[in-house]
């Protein structure tokens, strides 16, 4: 699928949605060749260091698949095994120069050997907040547009809420990635983000009825979504609800379990999706 204007010159900017099961995993490069590797999927409850985690088996044999050797940030968006329990991986096989941590602690064993791998190989780690832009190089810039100052807390799922939300802005392309920010973590950004626009979507919390609600999606109005799930996951994702909105919206909906990876490229106004399955 292809949305936009072509433009010609310059390196794409390139956004991989890998399938790492019934998790998240985002691989950004940028048109200079920065790479960031947001989440890397997981299994809840797995032994971390057993080297059958998605880091293990899909991320690093990627990377290494595309050339690349080192990995200029990790972004674990929070601390649930399905997102940061493959980022160990990761930084053991990788050169890693960098950290961004939602600043929002949880004692899972995942969460903890990443910390204490980064911490052992001194890598720096930076506590992402709202107004922050990160540079990747040839004009793409990251944005942090979520947490914010003060935590969501009281909700049922506070690590959820307190996700990291990133806007990949390259010309007039965006991406927004929400991690698992649910209802909550929507509302906030709708009240502080006058601006919260992206041609591309990946749904919140694997397609969950409480994500992607209705004015969020109005705020954003994307042409594509991705969700990022498992095959026959125990959740029910996406829901039915989400899809709804989606179909409703007229919103492209590209999906991992059923699409297998999927691949995101852009110059800057066009976008080209390929799913690899």
């Amino acid at each position: 699928m292809t949305i936009g204007c072509r433009t010609t010159g310059g390196r794409p900017l390139r956004v991989t949605f890998p399938d790492v099961g019934q998790g998240d995993a985002i691989v950004i490069e940028s048109p200079t060749g920065r790479v960031v590797v947001v989440d890397a999927g997981g299994h809840p409850g797995a032994d971390p260091t057993a080297g059958m985690d998605p880091g293990s088996r899909v991320i690093v044999p990627y990377l290494r698949r595309r050339g690349i050797s080192g990995v200029d940030l990790i972004v674990p968006t929070h601390p649930d095994d399905d997102h940061v329990q493959g980022l160990i991986a990761v930084v053991e096989r990788t050169r890693v120069r960098a950290m961004l941590d939602s600043g929002f602690f949880r004692n899972g064993a995942s969460y903890r050997v990443l910390r204490e791998t980064v911490q052992r190989r001194k890598i720096p780690i930076y506590t992402a907040r709202r107004g922050q832009r990160l540079d990747i190089g040839g004009g793409a810039v990251l944005e942090v547009l979520h947490p914010g100052d003060r935590p969501i807390l009281g909700t049922a799922s506070p690590t959820n809420e307190n996700s990291i939300v990133l806007r990949v802005v390259y010309g007039r392309a965006r991406v927004l990635l929400t991690g698992d920010a649910a209802e909550a973590a929507e509302d906030a950004m709708r009240a502080s983000c006058p601006d919260l626009s992206a041609d591309l979507l990946k749904a919140g919390h694997h397609g969950s009825a409480h994500s992607t609600t209705a004015a969020f999606l109005d705020r954003v109005r994307p042409r594509i979504a991705i969700v990022s799930c498992g095959r026959n996951n125990l959740y029910g994702h996406p829901s039915p609800a989400v899809l709804k909105r989606l179909a409703d919206r007229n919103i492209a909906v590209y999906r991992t379990d059923r699409d297998g990876a999927i691949v995101a490229e852009t110059d800057g106004r066009l976008w080209t999706v390929r799913p690899t399955r």
